[in-house]
């Protein structure tokens, strides 16, 4: 081992210490928002932890049960084409944008995520807790994407 230390100058030496020192801040903040985006939204059988289906059509209700079940098998690709159903059908629900946001969120798509969500936030009228939701996950999406965008270069 010192023979190998003897062989590099201490410069060298010292930008392989910084270099191991920032291989593993990198590795810490990827395994930090990979936490983040399966955390948001996790909740027992519900996508949502806040949602309010009480004005929702009963189409809308179906596809949205339909996709949450998506969402918990991890069929997210399937999830937001049931998404879009619903969006094609009565595209005001925040309900439904909310849950594509999260969708997104899952799939790393943070620029998506970010605009469902503030898509979301637009048809709020009363539900503030859905609103708090949005904003939080709205915060998430610019960071992740922050993260990823100085991970490349």
């Amino acid at each position: 081992m010192q023979n190998w230390r003897h062989n590099l100058s201490d410069k060298t030496f010292i930008q392989l210490g910084h270099l191991c020192i920032y291989g593993i801040f990198i590795l810490s903040l990827s395994a930090c928002s990979t936490s983040v985006i399966k955390d948001i939204g996790k909740s027992e059988s519900r996508v949502l932890p806040v949602e309010d289906r009480s004005n929702l059509p009963g189409v809308i209700q179906s596809l949205i049960s339909q996709a949450d079940s998506q969402v918990n098998q991890q069929q997210y690709n399937d999830a937001l084409a049931t998404l879009e159903r619903a969006v094609r059908i009565k595209p005001r629900y925040p309900e439904v944008w909310s849950r594509m946001a999260l969708v997104y969120m899952r799939l790393g798509q943070f620029p998506q995520a970010r605009q469902h969500a503030e898509r979301s936030n637009s048809y709020i009228k009363d539900n503030q807790a859905l609103k708090s939701f949005n904003k939080e996950l709205i915060q998430s999406a610019i960071q992740n994407k922050q993260m990823d965008d100085s991970n490349i270069e």
